[in-house]
């Protein structure tokens, strides 16, 4: 086994619990057959976790990338000003730079984000956690709600 896959597991192993359902969707979505494991593909796996907790309530605001998503979600009403900071929970995203496309990360408890990037590509898997640090900056904060709604919406 690689020794990024050791640090990774190892990381996933010391986060806080977790509480909003989208963070423990994207921490569970870090190992899942259900989500991509494929590189450049941030946006889908941003998608498949979402639609583990809200069904398909938000398949009409997804678009092919992370920065069209976010103008979506934006425009729907689902962004908070960057001033009241992040939270659990809380959909991260960069819509200028990243290669063009934006890029999504998934806020968890403990200043961590889950995301699917290229940055953690071992040529099996791109996905994974960095801090919100090496993160970096963001554009974006969409907030869904807390709780789960019927997935057949």
């Amino acid at each position: 086994m690689k020794i990024s896959k050791i640090l990774f597991r190892a990381r996933l192993r010391l986060l806080p619990r977790q509480t909003h359902p989208l963070a423990v969707a994207a921490v569970n979505g870090l190992r899942s057959r259900e989500t991509t494991k494929e590189p450049h593909q941030c946006e889908k796996w941003a998608r498949q976790v979402k639609q583990l907790v809200y069904g398909g309530k938000f398949t009409a605001l997804q678009c092919p990338n992370a920065m069209l998503t976010a103008i979506a979600f934006k425009e729907a009403g689902c962004s908070i000003p960057l001033s009241c900071g992040s939270t659990e929970g809380d959909l991260l995203y960069k819509i200028y730079g990243s290669g063009g496309d934006g890029h999504v990360g998934i806020r968890l408890a403990g200043n961590v984000v889950a995301e699917n990037s290229s940055v953690h590509w071992d040529g099996t898997d791109a996905r994974g956690l960095r801090t919100l640090a090496e993160f970096g900056n963001f554009d974006m904060i969409i907030r869904l709600p807390a709780n789960r709604t019927n997935k057949g919406e």
